[in-house]
């Protein structure tokens, strides 16, 4: 429960008025945010509670904080990283950021000091199968690559709360002609740590179908709705059976937009064909903050213009990932108790450019504008 009110107020803070949208609670209405001791104290009606410091947030909409499952901040560390708070996070309206596998077991401790300890967005981690960061060479670093070491590391911070599972980039691009012994790799560092696993799914080899095949319920598939040649659809622009024996064992479907991941045309086929998606997210790197992704903001921006409705996209951005992490019991909710992590903003009306990551530009009508982001209770921005 919250503590009791200090200095003759009766919360710390107050966000007065605003439209609030917590999916995990089934809540989209009109009302009050009560904040305590860094802390949700409560939701609903506080018109004639007084607070340290209060937020007009009329006409402005209010959620849990967003997540951004998969982005690169190991700025200063690997060749695209970008700074957590200024570039991914409570500067975007982002409370939360998922290291996207921007370091391996032999550069994470200055990973770990760096940047989640540094931070005031909360930065949590993939720790990549490779054991340099694959961000600063091609193909990663296997010359001195331990699995044992991999997987004491990984089940090692997972415990102390750092690290999420093991990340792993299944493409030609990033792994050479390595094939499919990455993944098994990761996977099996993953069972054996007993932590989470997000695939990355690019250009072949290995082939999306032998890539599917070896995982399970819980797995993370990101850059799901690319547009390169040997993704989730066949020549008749339907999904593979692949796809659908995955969705059915448990597989999860993260966007992981970023430069070169994200395409219109694929998506359209994906919600015409029914398949699930349980994450939005940027990939956000130095080689994408000026375009095509920008921001969480505009990459949920986008799956408005796709048809989306606010309280979904918000679900695809707060609760959702936060299960998929394994942190659905504290973060994503506006519920009492919980830290409190809150972005305010606003959907603008206007003409609006977005672009896909294969440079296809469609005219939109909306855009979201964050206007403040709370995090444990504090307005940072």
């Amino acid at each position: 429960m919250p503590a009791p009110p200090t200095a003759n107020k009766d919360f710390d803070l107050l966000i007065r008025g605003a439209r609030v949208i917590d999916p995990a609670q089934h809540m989209d209405a009109i009302c009050d945010i009560a904040v305590q001791d860094g802390r949700i104290a409560g939701v609903g009606d506080f018109s004639a509670a007084t607070a340290a410091q209060v937020i007009d947030a009329s006409g402005s909409i209010a959620s849990p904080g967003w997540i951004d499952l998969h982005a690169h901040v190991f700025y200063g560390g690997s060749a695209s990283g970008i700074d957590a708070d200024a570039d991914a996070g409570i500067a975007t309206g982002v409370t939360t950021v998922v290291d996207a596998g921007s370091t391996g077991a032999a550069v994470w401790k200055d990973f770990r000091e760096g940047v989640m300890a540094t931070a005031q967005t909360r930065v949590l981690a993939f720790l990549n199968i490779s054991v340099n960061t694959a961000m600063k060479t091609k193909h990663g670093d296997w010359a001195n690559f331990s699995q044992s070491k991999t997987i004491q590391l990984a089940e090692q911070e997972a415990a102390a709360g750092h690290c999420l599972g093991i990340k792993v980039l299944a493409s030609q691009t990033h792994c050479g002609a390595m094939g499919i012994t990455p993944v098994k790799l990761a996977r099996q560092a993953a069972r054996l740590s007993g932590t989470g696993l997000m695939v990355h799914i690019g250009n072949a080899p290995p082939l999306i179908d032998e890539v599917l095949d070896l995982l399970g319920e819980g797995d993370i598939v990101t850059h799901c709705w690319h547009g390169k040649y040997g993704g989730i659809l066949g020549r008749d622009k339907k999904p593979l059976p692949a796809i659908w024996a995955a969705a059915e064992r448990g597989v999860k479907f993260d966007i992981g937009h970023g430069s070169a991941s994200f395409a219109f045309d694929t998506a359209r086929h994906a919600l015409d064909a029914g398949l699930p998606l349980h994450a939005i997210s940027t990939d956000l790197h130095g080689g994408c903050i000026n375009g095509p992704v920008f921001s969480q903001g505009t990459t949920m921006a986008k799956f408005l213009h796709l048809g989306f409705s606010l309280p979904e996209v918000i679900r695809l951005s707060t609760s959702s990932p936060a299960q998929l992490i394994g942190r659905g019991d504290s973060l994503g909710s506006l519920a009492v108790g919980r830290e409190a992590d809150i972005t305010i903003f606003q959907v603008a009306d206007g003409n609006f450019e977005f672009t896909d990551s294969e440079g296809e530009k469609e005219q939109a009508t909306r855009n979201l504008e964050v206007i403040h982001t709370v995090r444990a209770g504090r307005i940072v921005k």
